[in-house]
């Protein structure tokens, strides 16, 4: 019965189309030039390079002289037609493929085993994803771009072809060779990506081969160790095995690899290797299904081909009809058992000559024609291209499954309401997936390996339930699931991440159905880690399908969308940026550092809601006492006027507290009666109040019976040794006043101004009363002023009935998971964290670290409406994206649209100032605070320290520049002078243009 069914199948599929199938790269090549070229060096073969061509060795790629002498006998003695290499560095391997090649009389094939691109085999090269990972992602375009990526790679370390795609459908959850290297358990599933990779290798010239015909999917065996068995129907074969392998040779590509699988539904001799078999090399893939291109075997030295001594592999597969003879466990002694068959008429030396000439034509096809040795020069830097790294992380960003997502707990929301801890289990705290969940809020983190200690682990446990939600991922297959983690799964709002092959999320089954939400990730890569990480927060979109079923939980096509809905991380060509041109970002800032303009800098350019471009430089000090790192924290300056005070104020007008035409007076009494009364908070924010630019509040609190003379100089002298800015010096030996000045806190002496320096709390009064008596200029006419933003603090207070700084941590800076963005951080985070500014020598007399730089700021406790606030970028970065995106950000609506809009666009008649903003001076680039290319639409702010921040709706464009130039002292105006801030803004506009 199972004959005739045989029977009746193949005449059923040579019926339906199953006709000879010439590969692409054959049919588009001009066949003249190429049977001249192939004609004229077969001509010229002897007899061994004829057979030798068929032979394809493994090679390690090393130049030392042992590895190299063996590598010239199998040029020599047996004159191989190509080489596969081992795992190795680039830079070696080119040298010795040029080796090889210039010893070689004809050009050698050069292949690669790289499934999942050079990285599979050699060092320091971009890490795509492997096969599941890929099997994932939905757009077939993107496995294209990565074929033709890994081409260009390959083409530039002279390899022409790669032993890829894998079309091997692994409906096994047990198989343990294919795995992660399959696209998945659908076959037209499998076919669709294997194929789009393929056109990719081979459209920019690489030969692609599929692997492992007529299908390695379904075995529990692994073929380098033994020979697997595939009892299916050939039915089932058909339908599900043999599809890929199929569609791949209708759509026209030139290589297919044997495997070493006995299947008896095709081939009934006891345990003979499809590889070796005749039925399956000859009638099924070259006759019936019609495969025309160069035919490979698996590796020979594999156990799953050796399984009989008495028959030498290599002559068998030539037998078989295999053209290539891939990696014989002993080249000279199968190159000579090949001589003997043939002159014994084993094998048809007609057959072997058709093999040569075949081998040649798709030689000539490779370019091998035209033979260039590899530029060895700049390779890694080519190597590793810009658009290689965007493409790695597009494939695993686009990648990463949601499986599951209770009441749409993800992209988690309500930040400042939850406390958040991670468990990485099977890895380090602190590893790529808590850094990256780290970067959107304070999230704590924990872990438990194999080696941990039950009471570590209890321990673990135990602070866990501290916490309200709780990111679990998972990294290894070797820690099952525990009781403790099914308890917390249970009391917990858990997220599971797993970057394990799929089908272990079985083995935690019990906690998955009670956890909330569970991502996959599929590789335990930086990139996989990061994206998932992004998902969870909402910096990408979830979009991956699950490309298999995981037995008793979810079916292969499983997938949830979710939204991006905060900033994400990414490549600068996700927007279209230009990489190399961003570069040029750090020669500005290495020009900055050399010539001392500031010790260290964090820049930061986001575009369309992607952080591009986020890079820490130099150091704390000159002294080089500490790295800068993208969690260290600066002194913002008067930046903190529109990140900070400016945020509150938004805050109350959005609560209709106020009108931009209502006087300051109405809200802050003190300056009823005053020459003040009069001023418009519009005023205030245009800064055309009349107020004078700044007060030095520290005046009143010196004892003027402590010193002669006058506290300032223009020049240095005995009495005034300490340079104060770039034209003053200033004299130390003055005392405070006792009933003003405390260096310790005790009752009424609460307000602390920096290290065992406290104000009377009274002091408040003394800075109202200094501004009520200060100066009043024109009105209407511009001069930037702090005082401005020391009244706006004090009446967004007066209005909300909270201190700015808690109005703004609970209101924006919080849900927002800007932590680092805060007023005093001395209070919160480690001194380490924060960079130092000015050794002050003159009011506080010590090393600034944690206490705001801004004298008048100081005097208020560290919170003022003028400075005070710290940020690292990264933070930051979030305030702005609130603004770009007019309220809105992590799905929550903090200001109204209508809010932001009034204070980003509205523009003051006569000056370039917005509400409370700063912008460019448009056709007056001398005197603008921005680079010419910054449209008039871009508004930000920039602070005395060294900082800056940009915000360009046009574009969809944040730039930050923090740095502490007044670190050690303010006089240095380098930053300034030398233009860093503006030159890298200029940068990056030419990079997104």
């Amino acid at each position: 019965m199972k004959k005739i069914y045989f029977w009746v199948l193949c005449c059923f599929c040579v019926c339906s189309g199953w006709a000879q199938t010439e590969p692409a790269l054959m049919a588009n090549v001009d066949k003249e030039k190429m049977n001249h070229w192939v004609d004229s060096v077969f001509d010229a073969m002897s007899y061994d390079e004829r057979i030798g061509q068929l032979f394809m060795v493994i090679a390690e790629p090393k130049s030392d002289m042992r590895n190299m002498q063996k590598l010239m006998r199998y040029v020599n003695e047996i004159k191989v037609g190509g080489v596969l290499f081992h795992k190795g560095n680039p830079v070696t391997q080119a040298e010795v493929t040029n080796r090889l090649q210039k010893a070689s009389r004809i050009p050698l094939f050069i292949s690669l085993d790289g499934e999942w691109g050079l990285s599979m085999r050699l060092s320091n090269t971009t890490r795509f994803p492997k096969n599941m990972m890929l099997g994932a992602i939905e757009d077939n375009t993107l496995i294209e771009e990565y074929g033709k990526e890994v081409a260009r790679q390959c083409r530039e370390m002279g390899i022409h072809i790669n032993f890829a795609p894998d079309l091997d459908v692994n409906s096994n959850v047990d198989n343990p060779v294919i795995g992660l290297r399959s696209f998945g358990e659908n076959p037209d599933m499998v076919a669709d990506k294997g194929i789009a990779y393929a056109r990719g290798l081979e459209s920019k010239g690489v030969l692609s081969v599929s692997k492992h015909f007529p299908g390695h999917g379904d075995t529990s065996d692994d073929s380098h160790k033994t020979l697997p068995s595939v009892f299916h129907s050939m039915a089932r074969l058909d339908s599900v095995e043999l599809l890929p392998f199929k569609r791949y040779i209708y759509d026209g590509f030139s290589g297919v690899m044997t495997g070493h699988l006995y299947i008896p539904a095709i081939d009934k001799t006891p345990n003979r290797p499809a590889s070796l078999s005749h039925a399956v090399v000859t009638d099924l893939l070259k006759e019936k299904i019609g495969f025309q291109g160069l035919c490979f075997t698996d590796a020979l030295a594999m156990k799953g081909a050796t399984t009989k001594k008495t028959d030498n592999p290599s002559v068998m597969a030539l037998l078989a009809g295999n053209d290539v003879l891939l990696a014989p466990a002993a080249p000279i002694n199968d190159f000579t058992a090949v001589k003997e068959a043939i002159n014994e008429g084993i094998l048809s030396l007609e057959e072997i000559e058709a093999k040569c000439i075949k081998i040649l034509q798709y030689k000539y096809i490779a370019g091998l024609n035209q033979y260039r040795p590899i530029d060895t020069q700049d390779l890694m830097k080519r190597l590793n291209s810009p658009h290689a790294a965007w493409l790695a992380a597009k494939l695993n960003s686009e990648a990463i499954t949601v499986l599951k997502n209770t009441s749409d707990i993800l992209p988690l929301k309500q930040l400042g309401k939850k406390k958040i801890a991670a468990l990485a289990i099977g890895d380090d705290a602190g590893n790529e997936f808590q850094t990256m969940l780290n970067r959107y809020d304070s999230i704590a983190s924990f872990s438990i390996g194999r080696n941990t200690s039950a009471a570590a682990i209890q321990k673990v446990y135990n602070q866990l339930n501290n916490y309200d939600i709780i990111i679990c991922s998972v990294h290894t297959v070797r820690i099952p699931e525990s009781l403790p983690l099914r308890q917390l799964s249970a009391k917990k709002e858990l997220v599971y991440a797993f970057f394990t092959l799929p089908y272990f999320c079985k083995d935690y089954k019990n906690s998955i159905q009670k956890a909330k939400a569970l991502v996959m990730g599929y590789e335990n890569t930086p990139l996989a880690q990061e994206y998932a990480a992004q998902v969870i927060f909402g910096g990408i979109g979830a979009k991956g399908k699950l490309p298999v079923s995981i037995p008793g939980l979810y079916y292969s096509g499983t997938g949830v969308f979710t939204e991006k809905t905060r900033l994400g991380y990414h490549e600068p060509e996700e927007v279209g940026a230009n990489a190399v041109r961003l570069d040029v970002i750090e020669s500005i800032v290495s020009e900055g550092l050399e010539e001392k303009a500031f010790p260290g800098c964090q820049v930061l350019v986001a575009k369309d809601g992607m952080i591009i471009y986020d890079k820490s430089f130099g150091y704390y000090d000159f002294d080089k006492s500490r790295i800068v790192t993208e969690t260290s924290v600066y002194d913002l300056a008067s930046a903190s006027k529109a990140s900070g005070t400016l945020l509150a104020v938004m805050k109350a007008y959005d609560e209709k507290k106020f009108t931009l035409n209502n006087k300051i007076a109405d809200f802050v009494p003190a300056l009823k009666g005053s020459n003040k009364q009069d001023l418009s908070i519009k005023e205030l924010l245009y800064h055309q109040s009349g107020l004078i630019s700044s007060i030095n509040f520290y005046l009143k609190a010196i004892d003027k019976d402590s010193y002669t003379g006058s506290l300032y100089s223009n020049a240095k002298n005995a009495v005034h040794p300490i340079r104060f800015d770039a034209k003053t010096y200033v004299r130390n030996d003055f005392s405070y006043l006792p009933d003003l000045v405390s260096d310790k806190k005790k009752p009424g002496f609460t307000t602390e101004v920096a290290r065992n320096f406290y104000v009377n709390d009274s002091f408040k009064d003394s800075i109202m009363q200094s501004i009520v008596d200060s100066r009043l200029g024109k009105r209407g006419k511009y001069v930037y002023s702090c005082i401005n933003f020391i009244l706006l603090k004090m009446m967004v207070e007066n209005l909300m009935d909270k201190p700015m700084d808690r109005l703004l941590h609970d209101d924006f800076y919080a849900g927002l998971g800007a932590w680092h963005v805060t007023y005093t951080p001395l209070k919160i985070m480690d001194t380490l964290q924060i960079v130092p500014t000015e050794d002050d020598r003159f009011v506080r007399r010590q090393l600034l670290r944690g206490y705001v730089h801004d004298e008048a700021a100081a005097f208020q406790g560290g919170v003022s409406g003028n400075a005070g606030l710290f940020s690292n970028a990264n933070d930051l970065a979030k305030v702005l994206q609130l603004f770009l995106n007019q309220g809105v950000y992590g799905g929550e609506q903090y200001l109204s649209m209508e809010t932001c809009r009034l204070f980003t666009q509205s523009k003051s008649p006569t000056s370039r100032r917005r509400l409370g903003f700063d912008k460019p001076a448009i056709g007056s680039p001398q005197s603008s605070p921005c680079a010419p290319q910054a449209p008039a639409s871009v508004y930000g702010h920039t602070g005395f320290t060294g900082t800056c921040f940009w915000v360009d709706p046009e574009n969809q464009l944040i730039y930050i520049f923090l740095s502490n130039r007044v670190n050690p002292s303010r006089a240095n105006n380098k930053l300034g002078s030398l233009n860093i801030r503006l030159r890298i803004q200029e940068a990056i506009y030419k990079a997104i243009k």
